[in-house]
């Protein structure tokens, strides 16, 4: 197929849904099979596309596999389950039910204005903790974003304990322990190089962008070396990954256990045989089963374990290691939301507690209380590690930008102190109506997700957020220019600097010991 065109069958019946009395269902035709999707006005959507084959039985625990090529038309009218996720006071669960069967994506293509040329292509990593979440969110599979000119994908991966137990007993030979749901990003990936033209999105313009742990993703895949050419521009929003360190398979980090450790105080609980036999009997459980021992306090992550993670990824970084693509990258006024929700160790008085009192008095004047906690966990927890990250790939010589977002939503903003964690993903997906919270919507409200989702568009398009009709938005450099998007959008230099470069200082260092084998502490599992 010619490079930048839209392949005949998916250009066909966009020409036809300009025509009001033949509207039929909007198809595509995939390596696997064909697809019958929905018109959601003069978007087409198709929804619950596997790019991987269940990852149940003797494949949990285990590298997707292909899908099997299906015969005739399969319908792509509804979503597929989302992935296996315990309830959670945090989160609410999906509609549409859970399962261990759910490597899909969803897909949403503006077919109707019969573009010849091949679009630019988003596809969105969900957040969760790396616990719950799904690609299936209504806030996220938003016609309003592909109506601004690009194919928005949504993606499911395998989470918590299917998705990053890395237990000794279940990795295969050649394969590296736990990551598993990164894995199936990978796949998701490919999969959008394969197929992502039948929908005429163009396979070599591509952005992965997510938010919180979905950012943290996003930051993985910039340093998997199996990742390379699978995107070309990468969006961060609200990341905590960069400074802390993360936990090796046999090796833990500040507050996270080595990844066999908590994989074994989990299994622990199930009173299984060892070695072999426990693998099996751990494959053999149900997912209700599995999940019914998953404690509020269990947490699996990716871990470093040399193949498929090389390294700490923000040393990574710092070598020059990533991928060499425009990198956005940001974070909301009030992320300590994120920590007053989960509390205890991940509290903001908590990270208050790791600045001494002489360097809060120099570096947060005036601010006490839930206010400077506040401010110490946004900074520590995720603009330090943007700011860090951002640095890094201008000295690979690649175009950053960063932002700060501080215009809440005007049904929120007279009952929280900021933006909270989460609170930007509306707003650039152009999709405020879609959030429950959101009662009402005010036009400024409408103003401020226009401007940012033309941004993220412009950025998706080009690696340059800067366009027509849109306020200047400098690239970061050494003044450290950063665009505040509040009431208006203003760029600032050298914004909260100071504070952030000391985060940066601490956290260096202890990735710099992390990287060196010592032991910061191998903490005990959580839970235990």
């Amino acid at each position: 197929m010619p490079k930048g065109k839209i392949p005949l069958l998916a250009l066909g019946f966009a020409l036809l849904a300009g025509c009001s009395q033949l509207r039929p269902a909007p198809m595509a035709a995939t390596e696997n099979g064909r697809l019958q999707g929905l018109w959601r006005e003069d978007v087409a959507e198709f929804r619950g596309i596997p790019y991987a084959a269940p990852p149940v039985g003797a494949w949990r625990w285990r590298a997707p596999q292909p899908y099997p090529a299906w015969g005739g038309v399969r319908e792509a009218r509804g979503y597929a389950p989302s992935c296996a996720q315990p309830e959670s006071k945090l989160m609410r669960l999906p509609e549409g039910g859970v399962s261990e069967d759910c490597l899909t994506l969803n897909v949403l293509t503006p077919l109707g204005t019969a573009s010849r040329e091949l679009l630019p292509v988003m596809v969105w990593i969900h957040g969760g903790g790396y616990v719950q979440g799904s690609g299936n969110d209504p806030v996220l599979n938003s016609p309003a974003l592909a109506r601004q000119g690009v194919v928005l994908v949504t993606v499911n991966y395998r989470l918590n304990v299917f998705g990053f137990l890395a237990h000794p007993a279940l990795a295969a030979p050649g394969e590296p322990a736990g990551n598993y749901g990164l894995q199936d990003l990978l796949a998701a990936l490919r999969w959008v190089q394969a197929n992502i033209a039948a929908f005429g999105g163009d396979a070599a313009n591509v952005t992965i962008f997510g938010e919180s742990a979905g950012a943290d993703l996003v930051n993985h895949l910039m340093v998997v070396p199996a990742a390379a050419g699978l995107f070309h521009k990468a969006i961060s929003q609200s990341s905590s990954v960069g400074l802390a360190p993360g936990a090796y398979p046999d090796r833990g980090t500040l507050i996270q256990p080595s990844g066999f450790k908590a994989a074994e105080a989990f299994t622990a609980r199930l009173k299984l045989p060892a070695g072999a036999d426990g693998a099996a009997a751990l494959r053999a459980l149900s997912t209700d089963e599995l999940l019914a021992v998953y404690g509020e306090r269990d947490r699996f992550t990716p871990v470093i374990e040399g193949t498929l993670v090389p390294g700490q990824v923000g040393l990574l970084f710092r070598e020059g290691r990533q991928q060499r693509v425009p990198y956005l990258t940001g974070g909301n006024s009030w992320e300590a939301s994120l920590g007053r929700s989960i509390g205890g160790g991940f509290s903001p008085e908590f990270a208050a507690r790791l600045v001494p009192p002489a360097d809060k008095a120099r570096l947060y004047p005036g601010l006490a209380g839930e206010a400077l906690a506040d401010a110490i966990f946004g900074d520590l927890v995720i603009l330090a590690p943007g700011r860090y990250l951002a640095a890094q790939m201008r000295a690979a010589g690649q175009p950053v930008h960063r932002y700060y977002l501080t215009y809440a939503a005007s049904a929120l903003a007279a009952s929280q102190p900021g933006v909270a964690h989460a609170d930007d993903i509306p707003f650039v997906m152009s999709n405020l109506e879609a959030d429950p919270r959101l009662k009402t919507v005010s036009s400024r409200d409408r103003a401020v997700s226009d401007l940012m989702t033309r941004y993220w568009v412009q950025f998706a398009r080009s690696g340059d957020p800067n366009g027509p009709g849109l306020p200047r938005w400098p690239a970061d450099d050494d003044a450290g220019q950063v665009l505040e998007i509040g009431a208006r959008a203003e760029a600032r230099s050298g914004l909260m600097a100071g504070r952030l470069a000391w985060h940066e200082q601490r956290g260096l260092a202890l990735l710099e010991k992390a990287a060196a084998g010592n032991r910061l502490f191998d903490a005990p599992a959580r839970g235990q």
